[in-house]
């Protein structure tokens, strides 16, 4: 079925639905605009955010400014001792 076969088809369905299914329909093609624009939204800013977000943390490895695993979860299970009782 084409793009004109599946517009008309969904026409009629229109034209005989009552108001639930309206407001249905009406409620997806709301989400899925808000989503649209989301995305063109996200493509920009927020895109660009985690970019500079990623090039910073690349940045500390490079230069050596992080934590072995190891002691980031020692420091961790002292902290929240409470969550690991069952571990050791």
């Amino acid at each position: 079925m084409g793009l004109p076969e599946l517009k008309q088809k969904i026409q009629l369905q229109i034209e005989n639905a009552d108001e639930r299914l309206l407001r249905i329909v009406s409620s997806v093609f709301d989400n899925y605009l808000n989503e649209e624009s989301y995305n063109d939204f996200s493509t920009s800013s927020l895109a660009l955010k985690k970019k500079e977000l990623l090039n910073e943390a690349l940045r500390q490895v490079r230069e050596k400014k992080t934590l072995p695993h190891d002691s980031v979860m020692e420091e961790t299970k002292k902290r929240y001792s409470k969550y690991f009782k069952n571990e050791d």
